[in-house]
C-alpha cells in the first residue's frame, strides 16, 4: 500500500510539471499575454485577426472624452441598465403519448390554450394533433 501512493504521487508530481512545462512555452498563453494589450507587432506573430483590439478592456462601454481625461490603463467600470427585458424562452420535450393539451395544461393550467404553443412552434409541429415524442418546443408566456 505504502509503494502504490508513493509511486502515485510521483506520477502525479511528474504530470503536473509537464503541464506547467507545457503551458510555460506557450506564448499565446503567457499571463502578461493574457492581461495586457497586444501591439501589432505581437498580433501578427500570433496570427490574430486585425480587428482584435489592442485594449485589455473589450466590450466595457466608456464615455465620451475618457481618453482624454483618464488613464489609458484604468477601466470604467460604470453599470448601464437596459431598456428591455431580456426575453428568456422556456422549452419542453414532448414525452410519449404527451398531446398539446397536456402540456398546455402542465404549463397554463388550461388545456384549451394549445394553440399558443402550436402557433409558436408551426415549423417543427406538421399536425397540432399528433406531436412526436422527443420534439423540443418553445412555451410562449
Amino acid at each position: 500500500m505504502r509503494r502504490d501512493f508513493k509511486t502515485g504521487l510521483f506520477s502525479g508530481l511528474v504530470v503536473v510539471i509537464a503541464a506547467t512545462v507545457w503551458l510555460a512555452t506557450r506564448p499565446a498563453l503567457s499571463p502578461k499575454r493574457l492581461y495586457s494589450g497586444s501591439s501589432s507587432h505581437e498580433r501578427q506573430s500570433s496570427n490574430l485577426p486585425a480587428s482584435v483590439p489592442d485594449s485589455p478592456d473589450i466590450g466595457l462601454v466608456h464615455s465620451p472624452g475618457d481618453s482624454q481625461t483618464k488613464d489609458p490603463n484604468t477601466t470604467d467600470w460604470t453599470i448601464y441598465e437596459q431598456d428591455e427585458k431580456i426575453k428568456t424562452e422556456k422549452f419542453h420535450i414532448v414525452r410519449k403519448s404527451e398531446t398539446l393539451s397536456d402540456i398546455s395544461y402542465q404549463r397554463y393550467g388550461s388545456a384549451a390554450k394549445w394553440p399558443k404553443i402550436y402557433n409558436a412552434n408551426r415549423d417543427v409541429i406538421k399536425n397540432p394533433n399528433t406531436v412526436r415524442p422527443g420534439t423540443k418546443l418553445i412555451i410562449p408566456d
